[in-house]
């Protein structure tokens, strides 16, 4: 009878096994939590490519990178990667202070506060700006402007915004979408940036977000 039973329960653990890793059949752990990382329309994670380890190991300094999208375009010349132009891309990220801090919805109205003066305020944005000159050389960052806040559920904080990239022969204007995001009691971020190219990349790039975070909220 205890053989029945222990196969019994064996049975059912491997069919929630195998219905948890057919829904969730790529994650990365944050401190001690596993998050699932959702399939994005168009888009290949690709953060375990040694080319794109090498573009990312700046950011690796304060906080892991949970996943990287790169458009299905652009991955398919990853061997060339970080010598052409990458214009539109998801990254899943955090920070290794966060990382297995238990966080609450007061916690992600703190994280977005202290997001905010990071990149809007003069002085705090000045030691960016200088940071990114040090690590890419030629390229001037230039001061973000926030477009728009919202909360699109709960949960969940975003912010848009434009931001100018200077080099000695171009000037680029990107647009980004970055969300704070509660999720399993961690904060965890999600951002899309895209070439701006006029008012109609905004809503594009607010719509190909929107789907990304319903996508990372309903497989975790």
């Amino acid at each position: 009878m205890r053989k029945i039973i222990y196969w019994f329960f064996l049975f059912i653990l491997m069919g929630c096994w195998s219905q948890e890793n057919n829904s969730c059949s790529n994650s990365a752990l944050y401190g001690y939590v596993n998050i699932c990382l959702p399939k994005i329309k168009g888009m290949t994670e690709c953060r375990s490519h040694p080319k794109v380890q090498q573009v990312i190991r700046n950011y690796l300094v304060s906080g892991p990178v949970l996943g990287y999208y790169l458009n299905n375009a652009t991955y398919k010349q990853i061997d060339k990667f970080g010598e052409i132009a990458n214009d539109n891309y998801f990254m899943i990220y955090g920070d290794y202070q966060r990382e297995n801090y238990h966080a609450s919805e007061t916690d992600l109205d703190i994280a977005q506060r202290n997001l905010e003066q990071t990149l809007f305020e003069d002085e705090s944005f000045k030691q960016i700006s200088s940071r990114v000159e040090d690590v890419y050389g030629t390229i001037t960052a230039g001061k973000p402007v926030l477009l728009e806040k919202y909360s699109p559920r709960p949960n969940v904080k975003t912010m848009i915004m434009l931001m100018k990239y200077q080099t000695e022969s171009d000037e680029t204007s990107i647009v980004s979408a970055v969300d704070l995001i509660l999720v399993k009691n961690r904060i965890i971020n999600l951002a899309y940036y895209c070439t701006y190219n006029g008012g109609k990349s905004i809503d594009i790039l607010k719509q190909m977000n929107n789907e990304a975070l319903e996508k990372l909220l309903n497989i975790n």
